[in-house]
């Protein structure tokens, strides 16, 4: 009887451990799948912490071009001369972020080139392109010279053999001029899984050269792009 009594406290002893061992096991599966899940969801978080922190510097920068800007009119209330400077400036300024000056700067000039059957079976838009180089903090961009602003339609014809715009015709090559900071610019434009890898792999000929002194052409403003003819100013 006490033999049995002792296999019996043996048997449980044994399934308790067990029971614990078979717990302790997955446990730790389980926190090396919390592990994992937590890295990815840490180079994510990082990711959005790099852009908030882009984006909180370039307030930051505006928020200090305006105070300097009230500062200046602060300064020139009692000097006409002044006055009038820093408005034409002001003036001078909101044409080039308008696009209604021709612009020059340093930058990169971008050739995007493929024959016919590419473009007709895999039509490239530009729109990736352009969004890739606006987050890269582009200033100023041009298609074979046509001014790229707000306003401007991009899209294909003629099963994509030609493209039209700004409401023009173009066919390829394309060249796309972007002033910018021509570093940031290349390493965006060349950074792995990026827009240029997924042109090559579609059969599309691309290049990327840094350049100095890049002209781009302001757009036109003949009512054939900027459309603002049903537009007034609220008092």
């Amino acid at each position: 009887m006490m033999k049995f009594a002792r296999s019996i406290s043996i048997a449980l002893v044994c399934v308790v451990l067990g029971a614990m061992l078979s717990w302790q096991y997955r446990s730790i599966n389980s926190e090396g799948a919390v592990d994992a899940i937590y890295s990815e969801g840490l180079g994510d978080l990082r990711d959005e912490l790099i852009e908030e922190k882009r984006i909180n510097e370039s307030l930051k920068s505006r928020n200090e071009e305006l105070q300097n800007q009230l500062s200046e009119y602060k300064n020139a209330i009692d000097d006409v001369e002044m006055l009038e400077r820093t408005i034409i400036r002001e003036i001078e300024r909101a044409e080039i972020i308008a696009g209604l000056v021709d612009v020059k700067g340093d930058g990169v000039v971008i050739t995007v080139d493929a024959d016919m059957a590419v473009w007709m079976r895999r039509p490239y838009s530009f729109g990736e392109l352009i969004n890739d180089l606006k987050a890269s903090e582009a200033q100023a961009i041009s298609i074979n010279d046509e001014r790229v602003v707000a306003m401007s339609e991009i899209k294909g014809v003629e099963d994509f053999t030609k493209w039209m715009i700004n409401g023009r015709q173009y066919m390829p090559p394309f060249t796309i001029k972007v002033i910018g900071d021509p570093v940031k610019l290349d390493n965006s434009l060349h950074m792995l899984e990026g827009i240029v890898d997924m042109l090559r792999r579609a059969g599309y000929q691309i290049s990327v050269e840094k350049k100095e002194d890049i002209v781009i052409p302001a757009i036109r403003d003949d009512g054939s792009v900027l459309k603002y003819d049903l537009l007034s100013p609220v008092d």
